[in-house]
């Protein structure tokens, strides 16, 4: 198995509209990070890959995943690919498109993501999470019915139709998948649960659409995430692995989770580790991206540091292959 990196990681100390150093940031209303050590990307006008690699490179990770709303189809792109290319470290993409849309609004849905997979090819990316999206709504309404227009509690499409529209649509993306040579790994994203996504990734049953699988969003659907890691064990070809912290009595009544440096929180993640290596159809090509998404007021390096500590002592046995930081 691989360890890889997340940009998610570094949200808000990388992302240009969420960064803690601009004015917007207290537009939000959130807590500052005072004493943080992280600090992000000079440039705030160009995609921050340097950055990310550096990072990478700090902590011995071979992969970094990064949403392909970075590629401009130019050559910053090619520019971005070849600096990866240097460090050794694989850019494995994310698209985030309405899926589950009905027959009359695939069409253009399929034109987008085969756009995007033309220009991931031309980076030289093999493979993608797929990430699932509301369209854009009304003006003014850009994330219509609150991002729950699909998913695991829409109210608006039934499951069992969105599974089956999921199924028909990706049975045609998996032909643009082909073409550009892109393996395509769905995501449990806090929307569906691992024994929804399975179905439709059963029905297409294609080897360019697999799963990808992330270790805490099972707790967003109800679901158990040792269960769900079965199920997607021999369609897994990639993960974020995540953690979180639930506080599931409080007094309001109200479940809560947190997220937590891995090896802090509640996922099961020795037992997901091995539930993989034992079941994914090749487990030492597993790219197990490290998506703490550490909040603003904490330090996201200092995650990192606790994260990769834990790895290198309570899971080394998985990642035989790399060079410890801690070493």
């Amino acid at each position: 198995m691989r360890l890889g990196l997340s940009q998610a990681a570094y949200r808000w100390v990388s992302y240009p509209g969420l960064r803690i150093d601009q004015p917007e940031y207290g537009f939000r209303g959130m807590a500052h990070p005072y004493g943080t050590t992280t600090q992000g990307p000079v440039s705030m006008d160009e995609l921050p890959v340097a950055w990310w690699a550096d990072r990478c490179d700090e902590w011995h990770l071979d992969s970094i995943y990064m949403g392909s709303s970075w590629l401009s189809d130019g050559a910053e792109d090619r520019a971005a690919a070849d600096l990866l290319a240097a460090h050794d470290i694989e850019w494995i993409g994310s698209l985030g498109m309405a899926w589950a849309v009905e027959p009359e609004e695939w069409p253009a849905i399929r034109a987008a993501a085969a756009t995007r997979l033309r220009q991931m090819q031309a980076v030289g990316i093999k493979l993608t999470a797929l990430v699932n999206s509301d369209p854009p709504g009304a003006e003014g309404q850009p994330v219509p019915n609150g991002g729950l227009r699909f998913g695991h509690f829409s109210r608006e499409i039934p499951m069992s139709r969105q599974i089956e529209n999921i199924a028909r649509n990706l049975g045609e993306l998996v032909e643009d998948a082909e073409a550009t040579s892109i393996v395509l790994a769905f995501e449990n994203h806090m929307d569906y649960r691992i024994s929804e996504i399975v179905q439709f990734v059963r029905a297409v049953d294609s080897p360019w659409l697999q799963i990808n699988y992330d270790f805490a969003n099972c707790y967003s659907v109800v679901e158990d995430q040792v269960d769900a890691a079965h199920l997607a064990a021999p369609y897994t070809v990639m993960t974020h692995i995540k953690d979180m912290r639930v506080q599931s009595i409080t007094t309001t009544g109200e479940p809560q989770f947190f997220h937590a440096p891995l090896g802090y929180g509640n996922v099961e993640i020795p037992e997901i580790l091995e539930i993989l290596q034992q079941n994914a159809p090749d487990p030492d090509s597993i790219s197990h991206c490290i998506e703490t998404c550490c909040l603003p007021q904490y330090d996201p390096q200092l995650w990192m540091k606790l994260s990769i500590e834990f790895l290198e002592t309570e899971c080394t046995q998985y990642f035989k292959s790399r060079t410890p930081v801690t070493a």
